[in-house]
């Protein structure tokens, strides 16, 4: 593994050195595919051997990852490799110890590094720089203000203290990330790296309305300490500085919007939509005072600040997860779903049709996607195929090697996903990977050349990170026409191109 010199690295490097100096925290805007990892190692290389550096990221694979390519840039530069650690878990917790006690470098994720933290406070006063990678993962998608207040003290089972004490809520970051933060030392300078810090969050204010906001100044308020200054480097910073424009060149994603055409689906869906957006309607008359204005948007975000017992939300939640199963899975796994007597009253009822006459016998999904595998592998092109469910990954897999492909398939239950991973990399003949969410994260697929996506959600980073799995290739986003769906993927696409304008290509 060779590292090319980059500009916008070294420029990196130098921001974090200087903000190391002067007592500042940094975070870093660095799209995909820009070398997150080698600016981490570019760090520990260039800081004096005294310094320590914890690095901490967000799953157990971008651990392996980052712990792999550490393993082999000390090799190749002749660094000593006794200098890196990881915790993660299955380590013992005195291993940990021992490890935050005596490596130079340590690589953790946050769940397993604040376990030991809990007993240990103080593993951490030592080091000196704390980076964050995938910063953002630390952000709530739905969240509330921090509020000051008091509650009574229990001092017996039958008493109630008269003194109160005072409790603050913090649930703008996610687990564990509030406590972690205490366990940083005051004087070590704290680096947040994502390429995807451009999403809002819905949150609930004071007054009780419901407002999106900027993940970024969640970040900077909830995460960072305030008695510190804090840069940010941006993309635009990057590219207006340095070589970057150069390299995102190189990685530009062009995205196909593929309509899938199904009467059928066309009629299940628009009928069950009707019926959320009555009932999103009457959930925002009720809750008037957090949504303000009838923004069907802020009410989907803001649907976990509703109490759960809410008979509304119940019926929203599960009418949208009926039409998620048919928009993103299979006939044989969301039939039975369908079949529900409430569901079934409503199709019938919208439609004029019998249930059994609407729902299609196969996923015209399915075979638009085996249409495309084919015509792609026979150029001698490996490609990747990503969809929700573990169901339609099976179905998928079963079809394409019933036309003779060579198929590997990395689900949340497959074991040994590197090993599957590196089979499919190192594959000299033309391949298909099939892979869900749980699968595919934190997963990079450099080589590959047509990246399908069976079905989308509405989250645009989460949606921009799948995207960018490949590196300068193609991406097939199907949707059904004429459906809801079409009208989120149209959505998605115009606020990806609105955040990363230099990053992706959508063709009309």
């Amino acid at each position: 593994m060779e590292i090319e010199r980059r500009k916008y690295q070294e420029l990196i490097i130098s921001e974090i050195l200087k903000g190391k100096r002067e007592g500042r925290n940094l975070i870093i805007e660095l799209d995909a595919g820009m070398g997150k990892r080698i600016v981490s190692y570019l760090l520990t290389k260039t800081l004096p051997r005294e310094e320590r550096i914890l690095i901490i990221t967000p799953s157990q694979a971008s651990l392996r990852d980052t712990y792999s390519t550490f393993q082999t840039l000390y090799k190749r530069s002749g660094m000593n490799v006794d200098e890196i650690g990881y915790i993660s878990a299955g380590v013992p917790a005195q291993v940990k110890r021992k490890l935050l006690e005596t490596k130079r470098v340590i690589i953790a994720t946050p769940i397993s590094l604040v376990n030991v933290l809990r007993k240990n406070p103080t593993l951490l006063r030592d080091f000196s720089i704390i980076l964050i990678n995938e910063v953002d993962k630390a952000v709530r998608r739905a969240a509330e203000v921090e509020e000051e207040g008091e509650e009574i003290r229990i001092s017996t089972a039958k008493e109630l203290s008269k003194v109160k004490r005072k409790v603050v809520k913090r649930v703008r970051l996610t687990y564990p990330w509030n406590e972690l933060k205490k366990f940083f030392p005051p004087n070590a300078c704290i680096i947040g790296m994502s390429g995807t810090l451009r999403d809002k969050h819905i949150v609930r204010d004071i007054s009780g309305e419901v407002v999106f906001m900027p993940e970024l100044e969640t970040l900077m308020d909830a995460l960072f300490p305030k008695e510190k200054p804090l840069n940010i480097i941006t993309m635009d910073y990057l590219i207006q500085r340095t070589d970057a424009d150069r390299y995102i060149i190189r990685n530009i994603t062009i995205i196909r919007k593929i309509p899938v055409e199904d009467e059928r689906i066309e009629k299940i869906v628009n009928a069950i939509s009707e019926e959320i957006e009555r009932t999103g309607e009457r959930i925002i008359t009720k809750y008037g005072k957090m949504f303000t204005e009838k923004n069907i948007e802020k009410l989907e975000r803001g649907l976990p600040l509703i109490p759960d017992t809410d008979f509304l939300k119940i019926k929203y939640l599960r009418l949208a997860l009926v039409r998620r199963f048919v928009l993103a899975s299979i006939p044989e796994h969301y039939r039975r779903f369908l079949k529900r007597k409430s569901i079934k009253n409503l199709l019938e009822k919208k439609t004029g049709e019998k249930l059994d006459d609407l729902i299609p016998e196969k996923s015209s999904k399915v075979e638009k996607i085996l249409e495309i595998a084919r015509n792609w592998i026979e150029l001698g092109k490996k490609v990747t195929i990503l969809t929700s469910f573990i169901r339609v990954a099976e179905k998928l897999k079963r079809e394409l090697e019933k036309l003779g492909l060579r198929v590997f398939l990395i689900t949340g239950k497959t074991l040994y996903k590197g090993k599957i991973l590196s089979e499919f990399k190192s594959s000299k003949d033309p391949a298909v990977l099939v892979m869900t969410p749980v699968g595919e994260r934190d997963i990079d697929l450099s080589d590959v050349e047509l990246i399908i996506v069976h079905d989308v959600i509405s989250t645009v980073k989460t949606m921009y990170q799948r995207f960018k799995r490949g590196r300068r290739c193609f991406v097939s986003v199907l949707y059904y026409k004429n459906t809801f769906e079409e009208k989120k993927v149209n959505k998605l696409l115009d606020r990806m191109k609105k955040y990363y304008p230099w990053s992706l290509k959508v063709e009309n």
